[in-house]
């Protein structure tokens, strides 16, 4: 039976059980989409950033020899409705199973519910691989407690998880340290300058100004510092463990007039220009 999978723009995970090995007749699909970039405004940084890292991601699945149908916005066959879309798919390729992986929003999980429920398709959702729970274990966990503690639900997930634990207890002898971990920057610890990847995005501006895709904020097209394939994020996750993670308990929450960071983990990463903060 021929098989259309569909992969959102946030779920470009190499490991994925999707993509171990390809498999005859098996497609995927990707789509950059107006429905997407018009729901709401979005930083023009995000925007590119999504763009092009779904493009690389796609480039990866075909070299390995995955079946990849990727449709740029200003394609001209791009119809910029999901179910249009996969409606036209589905029946060119003769698929009689859709399959695609369960969205962070709740917006696209109904989308592709009730495509799926009014079409006569095998298949369904799966699992995106991303967490450590799943769906309804927080529901499951609180049912019928009076106190509704994420506290308590972090630790109990610690202990399934043995996550930072010695035997029964945490590390350290406390489950946190939130307390030392919300003071002011007081500049005894210089920030960071990790490694910055140069992604040139400006056929991607080109192609969203033509288009008249409203944005908010600034680029530098040539220079886009977002990492944006595996081996960016890789280079930066090591050196945020190596240069970064010792001070970023204490100063994790601090923020600064003059510097253009973050001390958080996603901000320590790279250079964050100032005109990026108003579209967090």
């Amino acid at each position: 039976m021929t098989t259309l999978r569909l992969i959102l723009g946030d779920q470009l995970n190499h490991n994925h059980s999707w993509f171990q090995n390809p498999q005859k007749g098996v497609h995927y699909l990707m789509m950059e989409m107006r429905q997407e970039t018009d729901y709401v405004t979005h930083h023009i940084q995000k925007v590119c950033a999504f763009f092009l890292a779904m493009r690389r991601f796609a480039g990866f699945l075909e070299n390995q020899g995955f079946q990849v149908h990727y449709l740029k916005l200003g394609d001209p066959g791009n119809a910029q409705a999901l179910e249009e879309k996969l409606d036209h798919l589905l029946k060119k390729l003769n698929c009689r199973r859709f399959e695609w992986q369960l969205p962070d929003e709740w917006r696209l999980d109904q989308q592709l519910r009730e495509f799926f429920h009014s079409r006569d398709l095998a298949g369904g959702p799966v699992d995106s691989e991303h967490f450590l729970t799943t769906r309804d274990e927080l529901e499951a966990f609180f049912a019928g407690k009076k106190q509704y503690l994420m506290e308590n639900f972090y630790r109990n997930l610690r202990r399934r998880e043995n996550i930072l634990m010695e035997g029964k207890d945490p590390v350290g002898g406390r489950w946190n340290y939130d307390a030392e971990n919300r003071k002011a920057y007081d500049g005894s610890v210089p920030f960071p300058q990790g490694p910055k990847p140069e992604n040139d995005v400006s056929a991607i501006v080109r192609m969203l100004d033509s288009m008249e895709v409203r944005t908010l904020g600034n680029i530098d097209p040539e220079n886009l510092n977002w990492p944006l394939d595996r081996s960016q994020a890789e280079a930066q996750l090591e050196w945020f463990c190596s240069e970064a993670l010792p001070h970023f308990g204490t100063f994790q929450d601090a923020l600064t007039e003059k510097d253009p960071f973050f001390f958080i983990p996603g901000s320590l990463l790279h250079s964050t220009p100032k005109s990026f903060i108003p579209g967090r």
